[in-house]
């Protein structure tokens, strides 16, 4: 089947200086990252497919105005990001679905161990909950859902964080 409508890519953020803790953060998710030197860089959601205009995010600098106006908002960050940990499924967030069980768990406890040992992304990176698809506050009874959130890239302001939701659906959809 065909077909004409699809995500192509979401385009994130790092700060100066942050572009390989960027991709370190894509492989932690387990993303196939591909620099080439150029403005952005390019990190495949599906590791079995090399498609620069599909399913794909793409990563680079954020500009100095945006780092500006971040910084003029820092003191009123704070009960926003509480508000994420609080609540993920409520923020804006993406969605990446993955194949299996084990990549869910694989990917959880990779950002887990990030967060506590690497000292780059101690602070930086942490999973905020975890919805079994099985447990009695589940937001939705047909996948397990992990919220995992980041100020290392983001789709808006770095400050605010990213909230990343990674699924593994019980069921594949049918052909």
């Amino acid at each position: 089947m065909d077909v004409d409508r699809r995500l192509t890519h979401v385009e994130l953020l790092h700060a100066p200086g942050e572009r390989a803790l960027a991709a370190r953060v894509f492989e932690l998710l387990g993303c196939t990252v591909s620099d080439s030197g150029r403005h952005w860089f390019t990190a495949f959601i599906d590791t079995n497919l090399r498609d620069y205009a599909n399913n794909s995010f793409y990563a680079s600098e954020a500009p100095a105005e945006q780092i500006a106006i971040e910084a003029a908002m820092a003191d009123s960050v704070d009960e926003w990001v509480e508000m994420v940990r609080t609540a993920p499924q409520n923020s804006p967030h993406f969605g990446v679905r993955v194949g299996t069980v084990e990549e869910h768990r694989a990917i959880i406890e990779r950002i887990r161990d990030a967060s506590q040992n690497d000292d780059d992304l101690r602070g930086r990176i942490e999973v905020l909950g975890l919805f079994p698809h099985d447990a009695p506050d589940a937001i939705a009874t047909n996948m397990d859902q992990a919220f995992i959130w980041t100020n290392v890239i983001a789709s808006g302001p770095l400050r605010l964080g990213q909230v990343i939701e990674v699924q593994w659906h019980l069921n594949r959809e049918p052909a």
